[in-house]
């Protein structure tokens, strides 16, 4: 009776350890697609702004280093150098 008891425990606690485990995964992943959800916003935005007629390049250069900073991981090659194109060639007079 001690011997099962004994191996039931053991189970349980690797069968919460796996479960601890998967969890942590789990979240750790919808993490990553909320933060590129949120950087494919942050693109759009940018995107909206640089077409507006009177655009305001200050706030374009914030958002495009804030961009670059905060979703490097999540923006391909092509993007960075969208935005590096918006900030070398957005004039603060505009």
């Amino acid at each position: 009776m001690k011997k099962s008891l004994f191996y039931f425990g053991a189970f349980l606690l690797t069968l919460s350890t796996f479960i601890n485990c998967s969890v942590k995964d789990v979240v750790d992943d919808l993490s990553d697609t909320q933060k590129a959800l949120d950087c494919a916003n942050l693109m759009v935005e940018i995107d909206k702004k640089w077409n507006e007629e009177d655009r305001n390049c200050s706030e374009i250069k914030s958002d495009v280093a804030k961009i670059l900073d905060t979703c490097n991981d999540f923006i391909d090659a092509e993007q960075k150098a969208q935005l590096q194109f918006y900030a070398d060639n957005c004039s603060t007079d505009n």
